[in-house]
């Protein structure tokens, strides 16, 4: 399956840098693989407050870097077990094609996708009377599907599958334009998750938002949304070097933005009450 690009690749990444700024995220700034939600929840950690850092420590038992990495990708763990495969609608949400703007009630009606996950396990790692499992559960999930939202096509249309349909070759190799934008960009620029976190620590940060709320899910959809309207698609069948290197700015871009907005949500909901956001 191939698509049209509405608008010429460069052209487009200065309009997406627009998107970030009007929903209050510096220019400065997938699912992910594994690297990907490593660098999501390691940059965030970095950026927690310590009312929110000690609480969230006591709810996964350490906090640190491989804390990090347990509980990001936990929900990529359990997907293939039966009593778990309820959960897989909640990696993506689907935007049917021409539409802009995300509805609950048309594209989420149970509540069963990334939008709606977020804001249920936000309140659920806020909910000091659940159990401590429940709460790592919570975590976990929130650290997950935020760094999924961020993935542009998670956000994407149906009838491709989020772009699992849509046939490219990328370094010589076959593969799809969603995973493409999940792990071999990464994979050839990075390697591995510590490389990432390295070279997003030089990247222009983002700073956390001061008070996180349910509508700001909202707005993030559709960023991801318009991404994949006005930008991702390219019509190459070989993936250039323009192509390329626009995606992997981009790419940094989303990974340190998800990071941001996940640290926002923790310090939102876990900072002691009477302490500052």
């Amino acid at each position: 399956m191939k698509r049209n690009s509405s608008l010429h690749l460069s052209s487009y990444l200065f309009i997406a840098f627009f998107i970030l700024g009007a929903f209050g995220i510096s220019t400065a700034v997938h699912a992910w693989g594994a690297e990907g939600h490593n660098a999501v929840g390691i940059l965030a950690l970095r950026q927690l407050q310590p009312g929110a850092r000690d609480e969230l420590g006591k709810i996964l038992g350490s906090i640190d870097d491989q804390a990090m990495v347990e509980a990001c990708n936990w929900p990529d763990t359990i997907r293939e077990k039966d009593e778990w495969a309820w959960s897989a609608p909640l990696h993506y949400i689907n935007i049917p094609h021409g539409i802009s703007s995300y509805s609950e009630v048309r594209d989420c009606p149970q509540q069963q996708c990334a939008t709606e996950a977020i804001k249920k396990y936000a309140r659920e790692l806020g909910n000091r009377r659940a159990s401590q499992e429940r709460r790592r559960q919570a975590f976990a999930w929130l650290c997950h599907v935020t760094g999924d939202l961020h993935q542009p096509l998670h956000a994407g249309f149906a009838d491709d599958r989020g772009g699992n349909n849509f046939e490219i070759t990328f370094a010589g190799e076959a593969t799809n334009l969603h995973s493409f934008w999940d792990h071999s960009l990464i994979e050839t620029r990075a390697g591995d998750w510590q490389t990432l976190v390295r070279l997003l620590a030089d990247f222009p940060a983002v700073a956390p938002g001061s008070h996180w709320t349910d509508g700001m899910v909202d707005d993030w959809t559709n960023e991801s949304h318009a991404l994949v309207q006005r930008w991702v698609y390219t019509t190459a069948d070989v993936i250039g070097k323009d192509y390329e290197e626009q995606s992997w700015e981009m790419l940094q871009q989303r990974i340190t933005t998800a990071a941001s907005r996940l640290a926002m949500i923790v310090n939102t909901v876990l900072n002691p009450p009477g302490e500052d956001g």
